[in-house]
């Protein structure tokens, strides 16, 4: 396990892993024309997170990714009954990384999409995310969580340290 680190990361993550990545680009830009990030990436005149970040940068991928806390040691949960399947969701997850579905099966007899499991920390599959780097908090200023949501139709934030 990595050692614990200071520094926090938010990762706005769009609700639809599979989808195309240019909503995250999209989303920065909104960001920007609203003057809650400046043009260079320092927080802009319009809060977006409380207490500020250092930097806002887009980060997009191929292929889908796991983000996560990056420090493991997180539950999941079947999202039927609430068992802890943690077991179920590594082997799962190695798997994905090999090449395999994006499935698990689960003792409450339904096989799930890794997507649609509970995370606690919370945790995420996308194609990209904006990432808010070395923030002073872990929420966005409340109006600046509607713009988000609205703008993406919905999100999932992931706190990552480092």
């Amino acid at each position: 396990m990595p050692p614990a680190a200071h520094r926090l990361s938010l990762l706005l993550l769009p609700p639809d892993p599979d989808g195309p990545v240019d909503v995250v680009t999209q989303l920065y830009e909104q960001l920007r024309a609203t003057g809650r990030i400046a043009p260079d990436g320092a927080p802009g005149p319009h809060p977006l997170v409380d207490g500020g970040f250092a930097r806002a940068r887009v980060e997009t991928f191929p292929r889908v990714q796991f983000a996560s806390s990056g420090q493991g040691g997180f539950r999941v949960s079947c999202p039927v009954n609430g068992s802890n399947q943690v077991q179920a969701f590594n082997r799962a997850l190695e798997a994905w990384r090999d090449g395999g579905p994006r499935t698990v099966p689960f003792p409450c007899g339904h096989t799930h999409d890794l997507v649609d499991l509970h995370y606690d920390p919370d945790a995420g599959f996308a194609r990209g995310w904006l990432a808010l780097i070395d923030v002073q908090s872990v929420e966005l200023v409340a109006d600046a969580l509607e713009d988000v949501e609205r703008w993406m139709e919905g999100v999932r934030i992931v706190v990552r340290r480092g």
